[in-house]
């Protein structure tokens, strides 16, 4: 159970880092307007934070994603290896 447990809250997790990525890159502009200095600029480090932002949770959730994976395969295995060893009338 306590394998579920941990899973679910890893999974739970990555799926949280994933949305909030998404959201991030929602913000993030196709072109950045030209014709006023100021304006491009803001425009220019408004880019940049959010380009930031996104990149700093490239590490948790590749991490997060592998230990998501990791758990599930020995949850499997695990179960598996319950099956292999108890014998049917139990």
């Amino acid at each position: 159970m306590g394998l579920i447990t941990a899973w679910g809250l890893v999974t739970i997790a990555l799926v949280f880092l994933l949305l909030y990525r998404s959201r991030l890159e929602s913000k993030e502009a196709d072109w950045i307007p030209l014709t006023d200095d100021a304006r491009e600029e803001r425009a220019i480090h408004a880019q940049t934070i959010v380009e930031m932002r996104a990149g700093k949770l490239r590490w948790p959730i590749r991490a997060l994603g592998a230990l998501s994976i990791v758990l599930l395969l020995v949850m499997i295995g695990y179960w598996f290896y319950l099956g292999i060893t108890t014998s049917p009338g139990q």
